[in-house]
């Protein structure tokens, strides 16, 4: 008898365990995947809104195709999940599975930090970015202060790559010169969870384009005119700001998650305390053999959507061998003027996380364009 598969999300997790799952599976078998939005577009094209080079004809995928991969797509949002009793709700529409992929991501918690949906624009949407596009391009002196609320959020290297590609364009406007440039952020350096080291090659590259960086600034309240901290106050005209994320408000409901805000799994199978249920991506709270939470990187979700699929057909068809995931990935820094510096990291080393920084390139940039394209064309080609 066919099995129900269930994934919830249609970000980089939930679509490579879908194609995956679909690939290695008998027809007899379904996969279904819910999203509340048709539309796809990776994360990391956000920041390209600020320079005018986002391509949406070849960076916004439609979900709907998935249906011709044999994939049963469906638009809604969920609404319960009882993991024990194998039944979801989408709307009020029950769906039963047998087996369950999270991959539902992280929310954003403008409200968290008072005066943030006032006073700042949203780094992290759509619509906040092009609002910063609009302020950057009449933009000819002042303060910009680029803000983080908390910890942790999605894509470790984005507030510094955002700063760059920000520095980027004011120099090619003529404005540069005139407007200071201000990063605060809680973390005591850049890619924390890779050490010090690998944080001061980022100050580097800060410090070369005469961006001043404010480390271990826990945010209290944005203002008008300033972004208040524990530690001082910081003036400014404009405020660009990345806001607290939480796990989406269903997960809690159902008791999935735990004291850490996230869903425990298992760091090898992503696993979750309930049977034939799984957590991928930044819904998940995995832990690095250190103890810390693994970075939310869209790489990382797509490898670990990858072990999933592969474990479950392993079990359902009895095809393959059975996989753990590694905490390997590879991030692409952007850094202005059409370069990037690519990150490989190993998070599951030991006795701490690995790394390799190739200096930024016309090349580093080519790959991420690469990168985007591959997956666009596999998911919804």
């Amino acid at each position: 008898m066919g099995k129900n598969i269930l994934v919830l999300g249609g970000g980089f997790g939930g679509l490579a365990a879908a194609h995956a799952l679909r690939k290695g599976l008998s027809e007899d078998h379904r996969v279904t995947l819910v999203d509340m939005n048709p539309s796809f577009a990776m994360g990391l094209t956000k920041l390209w809104i600020l320079n005018d080079s986002r391509d949406e004809a070849n960076m916004v995928g439609n979900r709907t195709a998935l249906n011709k991969h044999g994939i049963n797509f469906l638009e809604g949002e969920v609404t319960a999940i009882n993991a024990v009793g194998g039944e979801v709700r989408v709307g009020r529409q029950p769906l039963r599975f047998d087996y369950l992929i999270i991959a539902m991501g992280a929310d954003y918690s403008p409200a968290a930090t008072p005066g943030f949906g006032k006073h700042a624009s949203n780094l992290y949407t759509e619509s906040g970015c092009a609002q910063i596009r609009d302020v950057l391009r009449s933009l000819q002196r002042g303060t910009v202060n680029i803000v983080v609320c908390g910890l942790p959020f999605k894509c470790p290297p984005a507030p510094y790559e955002a700063s760059m590609i920000i520095d980027d364009i004011l120099r090619k406007n003529g404005a540069r010169s005139n407007v200071n440039l201000h990063l605060i952020t809680p973390e005591p350096h850049p890619l924390t969870i890779l050490g010090p080291e690998a944080g001061k090659l980022v100050t580097d590259l800060l410090r070369e384009r005469e961006i001043e960086y404010n480390p271990s600034q826990k945010v209290v309240e944005i203002q008008r005119n300033a972004v208040v901290t524990e530690g001082g106050k910081f003036e400014h005209d404009f405020v660009f700001a990345v806001p607290v994320h939480v796990a989406p408000r269903v997960l809690k409901e159902a008791g999935l998650t735990d004291e850490s805000g996230w869903i425990p799994v298992n760091p090898a199978t992503m696993a979750t305390n309930a049977p034939n249920v799984y957590a991928v991506g930044d819904n998940a709270g995995t832990k690095i053999p250190k103890g810390l939470l693994l970075p939310r990187a869209g790489v990382l979700a797509e490898a670990q959507g990858k072990i999933v699929a592969q474990n479950l057909i392993k079990e359902i068809e009895g095809k393959g061998d059975a996989a753990n995931f590694t905490g390997e990935g590879v991030c692409f820094m952007e850094v202005g003027d059409g370069k990037a510096a690519p990150v490989r990291s190993n998070f599951y080393a030991q006795p701490q996380p690995k790394w390799e920084f190739t200096p930024p390139s016309a090349q580093g940039f080519r790959e991420k364009q690469q990168f985007l394209s591959e997956r666009m064309k596999a998911w919804f080609g």
